[in-house]
């Protein structure tokens, strides 16, 4: 079996507030030969936007060679085939890991908006020392402790999840204080916030705790939206934060607030007095994201919610939430009519390349399918008689 060994390497340039940190990685197996990999750290929490992202062909050999720039400990995922591995990596650090053999997407996956690869931690077999040299096996890394938690974890969820179906008495407390106890042990904040957001989403699938107490005793006191563990946990308790918590009343309010009077100060104080919401930067979090979900219902006008995302961005809670209000609006602006379509290049049957600029002045309909999906092939019926009845334009 073909195993994929990669070599990250960690240089730290200077102390570990200068500048210049970066990761290496090397990689090479014949199971990869011509195969893309993308490479991410994760930057804005509501929108499609990386902090680094980068496209690498491995050539005919396997080989895998990168640099990934790395300022301070992240997430760093691995993107190929089937798969959306991640590995928790720390400045200063060289990891030598494995990737599971390689498998290709198949063209039903490709093709479906629903598609989701498959998740999995990086096996790290070492990590050693760039500034001393000294290397740890890998089960002693903290991607091996989160592992090992993971599958603890997702017996236990499993577990609720069948006795609640059944009408079964739970018991999340138990199964909490057995992990708890075979990593109690472990000094790395990272995995020690990772377990306690992972206890929060097992409370919330038992069904007794309320949001309240799961929001300021799991997922506080801190906003930590660089973090996975963070990011899951909330968006399970605030989705649709407006609509099921706030009250009928409260959410015509927010609904007039936005519609009508875009007044951000308001909208703000509106989600701060719930008493789950335990500061500012959560309340901006959980407009941010009611924002980036309101934008697409029709009882919420777009430009509206533009203005807001453009008053959040000019008096943000702090410059990151400012950066992320301002990426979101650019996101969802283009999409609100009016507004000047990406270049686009595509060759017709004849192999003749076409661009928008082609057609500037003329009506253009833009529709993008492929003939052998039932949704798209629902849509040349339309597509014809539009034609006919357009044709003159």
């Amino acid at each position: 079996m073909f195993r994929l060994s990669i070599i990250i390497a960690l240089f730290l340039w200077g102390s570990i507030n200068s500048e210049g940190q970066f990761a290496s990685i090397h990689a090479i197996d014949s199971s990869y030969a011509g195969k893309t990999i993308h490479t991410s750290i994760a930057w804005n929490p509501f929108a499609t936007i990386f902090e680094y992202s980068h496209r690498e062909i491995c050539d005919q050999s396997g080989t895998f060679r990168q640099d990934i720039p790395l300022q301070s400990p992240r997430v760093v995922q691995f993107e190929t085939g089937i798969y959306q591995l991640y590995i928790y990596m720390e400045p200063g650090f060289h990891y030598e890991v494995d990737f599971p053999d390689y498998f290709e997407k198949n063209w039903n996956d490709q093709i479906s908006p629903f598609y989701q690869p498959l998740s999995l931690p990086l096996k790290v077999d070492s990590r050693t020392s760039i500034s001393t040299g000294e290397r740890f096996d890998g089960s002693k890394d903290v991607n091996h402790r989160i592992s090992s938690f993971d599958s603890l974890f997702t017996l236990a969820n499993t577990e609720l999840i069948d006795k609640r179906k059944l009408g079964q008495e739970l018991n999340a407390d138990s199964m909490i204080q057995q992990m708890e106890f075979a990593f109690a042990g472990d000094s790395s904040r990272f995995f020690s916030d990772y377990r306690r957001f992972r206890y929060g989403i097992l409370r919330l699938k038992e069904g007794r705790s309320g949001l309240v107490s799961l929001s300021r005793d799991y997922l506080g006191p801190e906003v930590m939206e660089w973090h996975p563990g963070f990011v899951e946990l909330f968006r399970a308790l605030f989705k649709d934060f407006i609509f099921y918590y706030t009250g009928s009343d409260k959410t015509q309010q927010f609904k007039n607030l936005v519609n009508h009077k875009q007044d951000l100060q308001q909208a703000r104080q509106l989600v701060s007095d719930h008493p789950a919401v335990w500061n500012d930067t959560l309340a901006d979090m959980i407009l941010l994201q009611e924002f980036t979900e309101l934008f697409y219902r029709a009882e919420y006008h777009k430009e509206a919610i533009l203005i807001m995302l453009d008053s959040m961005a000019s008096n943000p809670v702090s410059p990151r939430f400012g950066v992320y209000a301002e990426q979101l609006m650019q996101k969802l602006a283009s999409l609100v009519t009016g507004n000047t379509p990406p270049a686009i290049s595509l060759e017709d049957l004849d192999g003749k390349t076409w661009t928008l600029k082609d057609f500037e002045g003329n009506y253009t309909y833009l529709f993008f399918g492929t003939t052998d999906h039932y949704g798209c092939m629902m849509e040349y019926p339309f597509l014809q008689s539009y034609v006919e009845k357009h044709a003159a334009y």
